[in-house]
């Protein structure tokens, strides 16, 4: 996966991120301040969480930042721990191949019938496939990564 790309994902997560807090600080001082909150400040921080926690996955599963359990590590030999590696990275590409799967077919279908959120009347679709391209591409990073693991020589 070229990094440019998991770059500019970064980059809009960060910036989507300012956003979100933005919107809440007004919105808290709207609310309790000035008894005037943000209409749809709720709706648009669930839509930009999912685009933050979206955008950051491929970044993660490609360069192996993801959070990672090793109760194990320290029992198991070398070749063990990279067998671990490859079979824990092709399970969750498939996962998330599945995942970006069903998100694109139920972006088409949002898509088909231009279905919009209930509070800020925007378009839900592109939302859905925005998800389903970045969990395609951690499916990609997690098999880059098993690849990588399968090629080193040790």
């Amino acid at each position: 996966m070229p990094g440019r790309v998991l770059d500019w994902l970064v980059l809009g997560a960060g910036v989507v991120l300012f956003g979100m807090m933005l919107l809440t600080v007004v919105d808290v001082v709207g609310r309790y301040f000035l008894n005037t909150p943000v209409s749809g400040s709720a709706e648009a921080t669930e839509m930009l969480l999912a685009l933050i926690v979206f955008a950051g996955i491929p970044a993660a599963a490609a360069r192996g930042e993801h959070i990672s359990i090793d109760i194990l590590e320290h029992v198991l030999g070398e070749r063990a721990r990279r067998v671990q590696a490859i079979v824990g990275g092709v399970f969750a590409a498939l996962v998330m191949g599945v995942m970006a799967w069903r998100l694109w077919l139920r972006a088409a279908e949002l898509l088909s019938y231009n279905e919009r959120s209930s509070h800020l009347n925007l378009p839900v679709g592109w939302l859905a496939a925005f998800l389903a391209f970045c969990a395609a591409a951690a499916a990609a990073g997690f098999l880059l990564r098993a690849r990588r693991e399968l090629s080193v020589k040790r």
